[in-house]
């Protein structure tokens, strides 16, 4: 009798899919756990042993995506992050190479057993009842609403002038309608309007290309990390904001080293002078016009320069270049306290820190909460004031969902 790590013992972990026909290589989580580096990541999906050092940098949702659940099982984020497990799986059959042995508990490190066996009852209650089926309509009525204020605004300086008056509404209409176009791509990111993945993709560049001027590629590879691993620095990129802010554990890691690069105990003061203004107008942009040139996303550079040569077209008639480059800074700034708000208010009160490799469940609940519901900050928020749920179960049909366990 042999060891674990190979086919009925023998000492060692195998390396290369096991062939086929034969029984399976059987692995501790001790062995798993030395595969978390750069170029040598394995990881667990339904107690199967999975190489994906090579693989990785295929993943259509990232190297950095997958690599996040190097050495852990990703049985729910895999549930959670794909739609269609039988097209999925056959990606995975080449990078099997073995098992987790019988008396191995599924997961490794901090778990909740009984939790995880509720999260994945609820989520597949859920399934059955169809609740992750979303109705078209809402999101065409969505649409709908944020065009007619995209009109509204230009007709309002086109029948008004350029005035103070006229250009601070048509301005508060268009921040309005950007931040509605956040929520609207968000869900769109997420697969969860249409059938078919590709509409959805299709979808999502036309509203965060033509009406934002964004890289839809660009927020789904920040946007999927947050959810993979949400209120984690290193791997969830809305928390990693050091040296500007420091969020949760950050600020005991500064305080004991004595590293003062900014007046921290202000920084609740000066968060309000550099966070919710800039965000958009200066991070947002600059990273994406980065992404977009470093990964050649050429096909989103020129959806989002649709989106620049239409609005400048619009208003540099009324206000001349330089006025009109006010109006955009405007819009930018007041979307950009918007979104702040709706996109942190369920996160920053959590827990935030260092990597707990707590299983799905427990990560989820930790790191987020929700706000009380009402017609008004629904439609405000984007439902994102139901974030348990969207952090947990995030499978299409978010809203209904929502809607449902809060009846």
């Amino acid at each position: 009798m042999g060891g674990v790590g190979e086919p009925g013992g023998g000492p060692g972990p195998r390396e290369g899919p096991a062939p086929l026909g034969a029984p399976l290589p059987i692995f501790r989580w001790e062995q798993i756990r030395q595969h978390d580096l750069p170029g040598d990541k394995w990881l667990v999906i339904e107690r199967r042993v999975y190489d994906i050092s090579r693989w990785a940098q295929r993943h259509p949702g990232g190297s950095r995506l997958i690599g996040h659940h190097g050495a852990e099982d990703a049985t729910d984020a895999f549930h959670a992050f794909h739609q269609d497990l039988q097209y999925v799986r056959k990606f995975l059959k080449p990078l099997l190479i073995g098992e987790l042995a019988p008396e191995e508990p599924s997961q490794d490190g901090a778990q909740n057993a009984q939790l995880i066996k509720d999260y994945r009852a609820l989520r597949q209650a859920a399934e059955d009842m169809k609740l992750f089926e979303a109705d078209p309509i809402f999101f065409a009525l969505l649409l709908g609403h944020i065009l007619a204020m995209e009109v509204l605004a230009w007709l309002i300086v086109y029948l008004l002038g350029p005035g103070w008056v006229s250009s601070t509404l048509a301005a508060l209409i268009l921040a309005i309608s950007q931040a509605q176009c956040w929520c609207l791509q968000h869900d769109l990111g997420h697969a969860s309007i249409f059938t078919k993945s590709q509409w959805n993709h299709v979808a999502q560049q036309f509203v965060m290309g033509q009406l934002k001027g964004f890289s839809a590629h660009w927020w789904n590879f920040r946007h999927f990390q947050h959810h993979a691993k949400p209120n984690i620095f290193h791997k969830d990129p809305d928390v990693t904001v050091a040296p500007v802010f420091l969020l949760g554990e950050s600020s005991v890691e500064y305080g004991k080293k004595k590293r003062r690069y900014l007046p921290y105990n202000h920084q609740h003061l000066y968060f309000f002078l550099i966070g919710p203004p800039l965000l958009t107008l200066v991070n947002f942009e600059v990273e994406n016009l980065a992404y977009m040139l470093v990964c050649m996303q050429w096909t989103d550079l020129l959806w989002a320069a649709s989106f620049y040569s239409r609005f400048f077209l619009s208003y540099v008639p009324f206000y001349g270049a330089t006025g009109a480059l006010f109006l955009f800074v405007a819009v930018r700034v007041l979307e950009s306290h918007w979104f702040v708000w709706i996109t942190q208010m369920n996160h920053i009160p959590k827990e935030i820190g260092h990597e707990k490799h707590r299983d799905w469940a427990s990560s989820q609940l930790a790191a987020t909460c929700n706000v009380e519901p009402s017609l008004f900050i629904d439609w405000f928020s984007g439902h994102l004031n139901f974030q348990i749920e969207h952090q947990s179960l995030k499978k299409s049909g978010d809203i209904w969902l929502d809607a449902y366990l809060h009846q």
